[in-house]
């Protein structure tokens, strides 16, 4: 790592843009890590991440977006500058979070949330297809494999080899999962709190066949997770790495323990936990 140190803030520039993650982690998690350091320390407040955290969404954030600026020179004065406004901006989005979760209940029992089994079972469907919408290919990947964990760890892949097979550090991608928790959560509370997600006609029918068979969603999400997997270029890495781990009942997806609820879709049950275990930051 020790190449790195000496870099000018043009070379560092060279080399994100590169795609070079390991100058990138550098870069935040060294070189600049005092800097950023004081910039959490002024503008981190009411944030529930710890500032390593930030640093971890913040190395994600940077990929998705195109970076240019108009000189390459400034590049570290760049970044801190951007990290301000990234902490700002999640401070609003968590802001914002917190004020939907005041207006809605994550008791575990349903009917104390004041809601049907057949509305629970709807506001469900509808963020399922609603993020089926809105994501990327690999973004919609990772959210169906995230739902599949919840739903049966036992066919766990450990997260470090799927990473690797999604040309993902093992931070990103846990990093990413968290930001996809993070946004279905967001659709169901819009709908517990009176809004209404706009589907295109093919996610409302996607929608309405979830609905229709919920009580086998556990096999429906796997018909989407195999569509989303077709979707992104890393497919064949991922089938081999799942034939790798496959035994005689199949070993589909990665994730840590949580409720194992395969062989149980009581929307009562279901629904207020999937809601905790969305809000869990991590």
């Amino acid at each position: 790592m020790e190449k790195y140190d000496a870099l000018s803030a043009s070379a560092y520039y060279d080399e994100v843009v590169s795609g070079n993650t390991e100058a990138t982690y550098y870069l935040l998690k060294k070189r600049l890590e005092r800097a950023l350091s004081k910039v959490y320390d002024m503008h981190g407040f009411g944030l529930s991440d710890d500032f390593e955290d930030t640093i971890d969404e913040f190395f994600l954030y940077l990929y998705d977006r195109n970076l240019s600026i108009q000189d390459k020179r400034t590049f570290f004065s760049w970044t801190v500058a951007t990290y301000r406004h990234f902490l700002i901006n999640s401070a609003k989005k968590e802001m914002r979070k917190k004020a939907l979760m005041e207006q809605v209940c994550l008791s575990p029992k349903g009917e104390e949330c004041g809601l049907s089994n057949e509305t629970m079972v709807l506001f469900l469907a509808s963020a399922i297809a609603y993020a089926d919408q809105r994501f990327t290919p690999r973004n919609r990947f990772v959210f169906y494999r995230m739902l599949l964990s919840f739903l049966d760890h036992s066919k766990a892949i450990p997260q470090a080899a799927m990473a690797q097979a999604l040309d993902m550090t093992p931070v990103t991608y846990r990093v990413s999962t968290k930001r996809q928790k993070d946004r279905f959560l967001e659709y169901i509370l819009m709908q517990e709190s009176g809004a209404t997600l706009d589907l295109d006609d093919d996610h409302g029918l996607m929608r309405d066949r979830i609905v229709d068979a919920f009580e086998r969603l556990y096999e429906l999400l796997m018909e989407y997770y195999d569509k989303s997997l077709e979707a992104i270029p890393n497919a064949q890495a991922i089938q081999s790495l799942r034939m790798d781990y496959s035994n005689d009942d199949g070993m589909m997806h990665e994730g840590l323990p949580m409720y194992g609820y395969v062989s149980n879709m009581d929307i009562s049950i279901l629904y207020p936990k999937i809601k905790r275990y969305l809000a869990v930051s991590g």
